[in-house]
């Protein structure tokens, strides 16, 4: 086999190895020697899927400096592969499904990383190693389909505000809607929610929804160049929005959705952060995305301050 001098990639299923996503060779089997040579090449990602690499097999890999995005799919690895994993100083996503013999009491060696995702669907994972898991300070989300988790073990990481577990058919949905309901109680300051204050924020938000829902609809006929498109939008917020114009985001830069960036908000939540300060927790229908209000009183009226959505951990974005 002729190598090749440098790789950024590698993947390999059904007996053919592909490198940077375009040369493929046939190799039937990933030998060490094939995986030492994998691994002396500078890739930021490696997966394999349907091949039952082992701990030992993975060893080559420990110290990789560059990756980034790292998977062993249906393989047979266990707890004890996670070291590897350990000595990657830039990984972040670690793809694992369909290894039954790890159950997660290796995940320990990982709480030192910088780790974003883990899937774990099809696994072994069990209560004890989902806890071990949710100890990994900066994982954000974590796939659990098909383990043996059981609802109490699921519940009993609620505690931890950042770590967002991924199950569409391990749990119901209602089960997870309550897990992150929990989740939000948990993460709550200790101060009583104004009801009334916080049914005038909703109706504030429902309102915005509705104008830029009606706006977005305006835009896709009207396009960008449309006299009435930055007095529109500037009306709105002048309305409803007490943040501060940031460059880049509406309303200085133009943008729209065609399906309309809140058609579909569903709201969850209520927090009470001062007596002017809000959050108010919403869902988009069709999205997905979880979303974070925060709602200020300016002058006796609510109005919007800024917007988080849930993505690695909450994070600041644009309205």
């Amino acid at each position: 086999m002729d190598w090749p001098k440098r790789a950024r990639t590698a993947d390999w299923a059904s007996g053919v190895l592909t490198l940077d996503g375009e040369k493929q060779f046939e190799v039937p089997e990933l030998t060490a020697e094939i995986m030492e040579q994998l691994a002396g090449y500078t890739l930021v990602g490696f997966h394999v899927k349907g091949y039952p690499v082992t701990d030992e097999l993975l060893a080559t890999f420990a110290g990789h400096k560059s990756m980034v995005n790292f998977g062993v799919e249906d393989g047979a690895l266990t707890d004890a592969c996670f070291p590897v994993f350990f000595a990657m100083p830039k990984l972040r996503y670690l793809l694992l499904d369909g290894n039954a013999a790890i159950h997660g009491s290796g995940l320990s060696a990982l709480q030192n990383c910088k780790l974003d995702l883990l899937t774990l669907n099809r696994t072994g994972l069990d209560d004890g190693g989902l806890l071990q898991a949710a100890a990994i300070p900066k994982l954000s989300h974590i796939q659990i389909d098909h383990t043996a988790i059981t609802y109490d073990g699921l519940l009993a990481v609620a505690g931890n505000s950042r770590i967002e577990p991924v199950a569409h058919e391990q749990f119901t949905k209602a089960q997870m809607e309550h897990f992150f309901h929990i989740q939000r109680e948990k993460a709550k300051k200790p101060t009583v929610l104004d009801e009334q204050a916080a049914e005038e924020c909703r109706r504030v938000l429902s309102a915005f929804f509705a104008e830029m829902t009606e706006w977005e609809q305006y835009m896709e006929q009207a396009g960008f160049e449309d006299s009435e498109a930055a007095p529109r939008l500037l009306a709105i917020w002048e309305r409803y929005v007490s943040e501060k114009p940031r460059p880049g985001y509406r309303p200085l830069a133009l943008s729209y959705s065609a399906q309309g960036t809140y058609n579909g908000e569903r709201f969850l939540d209520a927090e009470q952060l001062t007596r002017n300060k809000l959050c108010i927790y919403t869902r988009e229908k069709n999205t997905g995305f979880d979303r974070r209000f925060l709602m200020k009183r300016v002058d006796g009226s609510w109005k919007i301050d800024a917007v988080q959505e849930r993505l690695d951990g909450w994070q600041r974005v644009g309205l």
